[in-house]
């Protein structure tokens, strides 16, 4: 009894931990033949393939964590709430960032800084 408890608990320990396991990485960009240099250096600095994450080279990316003002009117006059996101994860694991719970409104999102497995940490060109 005591062996077949033990193994459905390092069994399930198993599954867990594999359904945590990081996300994929997002796909390689295609190759770009580029005609001058200028074309290249711009082709290569791609920094944000998608909203909300920063890539200093194509397989290094991570999470942007933001900081948010709600405001009732579209002239932005009223605020009523703030908040800003928090980043999780570390060394060794994956890094995701949480938002807070805000209510709905105009809401002005503005980059605080990028969420890696070292720490958050300010991009330079920021």
């Amino acid at each position: 009894m005591k062996m077949r408890m033990l193994c459905a608990v390092s069994a399930g320990l198993m599954m867990a931990a594999s359904l945590g396991a990081a996300a994929p990485a997002p796909a390689a960009p295609a190759p770009i033949v580029a005609t001058s240099l200028a074309v290249a250096a711009v082709a290569f600095q791609q920094y944000y393939p998608g909203p909300g994450i920063y890539c200093t080279t194509p397989n290094d990316c991570a999470p942007i964590a933001y900081s948010y003002e709600v405001y009732s009117d579209p002239e932005l006059t009223n605020l009523i709430a703030t908040g800003q996101d928090s980043c999780v994860g570390g060394i060794g694991g994956t890094v995701y960032v949480t938002s807070p719970q805000l209510p709905s409104g105009y809401e002005v999102k503005t980059p605080m800084y990028v969420c890696s497995g070292m720490g958050p940490y300010l991009p330079p060109e920021w």
